[in-house]
This record gives C-alpha cells, sequence and structure tokens, in this order.
C-alpha cells in the first residue's frame, strides 16, 4: 500500500466557531476507531474545501468529488487518502466570545482550572 501525498490546502484552514483537530480519522483522538458521526464533527476536503457535517445521513460527496460519504452502506473517504481530510470541533462560545485561536482555547483552559468562586 503505497502512502498517499498530503494535500496542502491553498485556503484559510480555520473556520470560524470550529476547532481544527488535524487530518484523518486519527485526528478524533487516540482510541478513535474510525469516523464520528457527531454532530459536532465537522469534515473538510484539503482540495476543495468543502464541508460536511458529520452526522449527514445521505449520500455527499464534496465539490471536486474527491471525499464520499455513502451512509447507507458506511462507506467514507478520500480518493486522495485520508489524510486528506480535514477534522474540526464545533467550539463552546464563553459568553459573547468569539474563537480566536490559541488565545481563546488558553483563556478557557486557564477559567475551567482557576474557577471562580
Amino acid at each position: 500500500m503505497s502512502r498517499q501525498k498530503k494535500i496542502k490546502a491553498d485556503f484559510d484552514i480555520n473556520i470560524n466557531g470550529f476547532e481544527y483537530l488535524g487530518r484523518g480519522a486519527t485526528a478524533l483522538g487516540i482510541f478513535a476507531s474510525g469516523w464520528s458521526s457527531n454532530e459536532k464533527i465537522l469534515y473538510r476536503c484539503a482540495n476543495c474545501g468543502s464541508t460536511m457535517i458529520a452526522s449527514h445521513n445521505d449520500y455527499w460527496n464534496c465539490s471536486c468529488s474527491a471525499i464520499h460519504l455513502d451512509y447507507h452502506t458506511g462507506r467514507f473517504g478520500s480518493k486522495y487518502g485520508n489524510k486528506n481530510i480535514l477534522v474540526y470541533k464545533k467550539v463552546k462560545n464563553i459568553g459573547n466570545q468569539k474563537n480566536y485561536g490559541l488565545i481563546f482555547y488558553l483563556k478557557s483552559f486557564l477559567r475551567r482550572i482557576f474557577k471562580p468562586y
């Protein structure tokens, strides 16, 4: 089996309201046994940038036809290899704050550790 080449996305990989986790099913965690169908997960094609919510329950193809979902047979993947599927997770906004990447992550992390009483 040959290794698939990672496609360098020619678009901004950040999506407002979502945290970029990485590429492929392993981006979901070390215990991930496959692709999640959680409604808080988003998949994106590294080639064209099309997005699909993981809980999609029908047939789907991205705009360049690289990523395909056959919901009824449980098949999902990319013709360029699964490492060319970008994985995102919806973030919880605290109050009126929006996701500003690392700064937002650090603030939310510190709030969880130093809970105001």
